[in-house]
């Protein structure tokens, strides 16, 4: 999930230019106690400029994770995330060249799900308050992923961003494959 903050200028002009792209995917979802699948539809309209990939970076560094939040609320909508009857906006979508492929970084507007909520001492939900997946994809568009299904992001790390993932290990997302339109 480093990739949120790696992004930069030669990341969005590489070969893949393909938005608007629809992304189809199975979640699998596991936790010490039980396990899961959800099949799940991604549309990216856009990708994210620069410009506003910038503006995301200073508002986490002087504003940390609340700053990000709030700027990430006030970013405009740049494609969709679905799960069932469930619709979640993505308000930040980059793309970065890797291989013979790319990594697409998507952050959605607010938490999918808590993974492991529902067990006896769960920790609190409190600033998880955002989504973030992450797909690698190949040439042919096909690929996998995984998701913080409930995150928060804070500054850290080799990229400028620490990505907190609720769940103790994030959901794969496996059969990743990309709509032909």
């Amino acid at each position: 999930m480093a990739a949120i903050a790696a992004a930069g200028p030669a990341a969005q002009s590489g070969k893949f230019k393909g938005a608007p792209e629809t992304f189809n995917a199975r979640a699998k979802v596991a936790t010490a106690a039980s396990s899961g699948d959800a099949y799940i539809t991604i549309r990216v309209e856009k990708y994210t400029p620069d410009k506003e990939r910038e503006a995301m970076q200073r508002a986490l560094e002087t504003g940390g994770s609340s700053g990000f939040l709030d700027a990430l609320k006030k970013a405009p909508v740049v494609g969709r995330f679905d799960v069932g009857k469930q619709t979640f906006s993505i308000r930040w979508a980059r793309q970065e060249p890797s291989g013979a492929g790319r990594v697409i970084t998507l952050v959605i507007d607010r938490p999918v799900y808590f993974v492991g909520a529902g067990v006896p001492g769960a920790k609190s939900r409190e600033g998880f308050d955002l989504a973030i997946v992450q797909l690698t994809m190949d040439s042919a568009g096909i690929g996998e992923g995984t998701m913080a299904a409930a995150a928060r992001v804070k500054p850290g790390g080799p990229t400028g961003v620490q990505v907190d993932d609720y769940a103790t290990t994030p959901v794969k997302l496996v059969s990743v494959t990309r709509k032909v339109e």
